[in-house]
């Protein structure tokens, strides 16, 4: 029987708990040869942001949609009323993380950034400085990797674990979200969602549009040049990139309407990969 699924979590910052700083140390040493090895995989809830998609798309050799379709679950964030990816950890009956295997993660050197972090987590608001972070240590009960001798600071550990380049490559996404979420007067419906997921989550999808010529001719003053627009066509990141200036332009009745009349156009869109 599948574990139980846990409530979903928040993208905003855990006021239940007390927040570290960079400074902040821990001991922790997770190996192969402790006896809960790999038991925080079996029950996993991972945001996926749109960087850790690119690059779990990059590592398995898969398109973004295929991804999304084997190994994904989609729910709607409650602050912002906008779509997240989770791994989807309870497709089968035993439940686990699907790219658990015998000897651990499948995946590692491609794994979110979620996974990077742990055993701690983050929780984000937006200040007028910004979007301001804050950190906290997930101590499982039964995880002894807490009981190593291997000291880190908050700071330290997300180096060691290349946690940064995730973070960064996530930060548009994350601050979208998180003004979104402030936004009284922001309506989004079923329609906006769809949207919304589509073009953050799937990026080969969204693609295949953008070098339809009905979104050029729709979307000209992004003025979009040649040189541009190559690097559009074969670089993932300057395509995500692309995505995260593109993704407000939905959080509109007047856009996500155009967006619909442009997709309803399109042939590429539609077509299967």
């Amino acid at each position: 029987m599948a574990p139980d699924q846990p409530e979903t979590v928040s993208l905003y910052q855990q006021m239940d708990q007390e927040s570290l700083s960079q400074d902040s140390s821990f001991t922790f040493h997770c190996h192969p040869d402790l006896p809960c090895f790999n038991q925080c995989c079996l029950t996993p809830t991972v945001i996926l942001s749109p960087y850790d998609l690119l690059r779990l798309k990059q590592g398995l050799g898969i398109t973004s949609t295929a991804l999304r379709q084997r190994y994904t679950q989609q729910e709607i964030e409650p602050n912002s009323n906008l779509p997240l990816v989770f791994i989807d950890a309870y497709r089968s009956p035993e439940g686990g993380c699907p790219f658990l295997g015998e000897s651990g993660c499948t995946v590692y050197p491609h794994r979110p950034a979620a996974c990077r972090l742990f055993p701690l987590t983050m929780g984000s608001r937006i200040t007028p400085d910004g979007v301001e972070d804050h950190y906290f240590c997930r101590r499982l009960d039964y995880c002894q990797g807490f009981n190593g001798r291997a000291k880190w600071t908050v700071a330290s550990w997300m180096a060691d674990q290349g946690f940064t380049e995730y973070d960064q490559g996530r930060r548009e996404w994350l601050e979208i979200l998180l003004k979104a979420g402030l936004t009284e007067e922001l309506v989004v419906d079923d329609l906006v969602q769809d949207l919304f997921a589509t073009l953050a989550y799937d990026l080969d999808r969204f693609r295949r549009l953008v070098f339809d010529p009905v979104f050029l001719e729709a979307y000209d003053a992004y003025d979009i040049k040649a040189e541009a627009l190559e690097d559009l066509r074969t670089d993932d990141l300057a395509f995500l990139k692309f995505s995260y200036r593109f993704l407000p332009t939905l959080l509109s009745p007047a856009g996500a309407q155009k967006m619909t009349a442009v997709i309803r156009r399109s042939t590429k869109f539609f077509e299967v990969d």
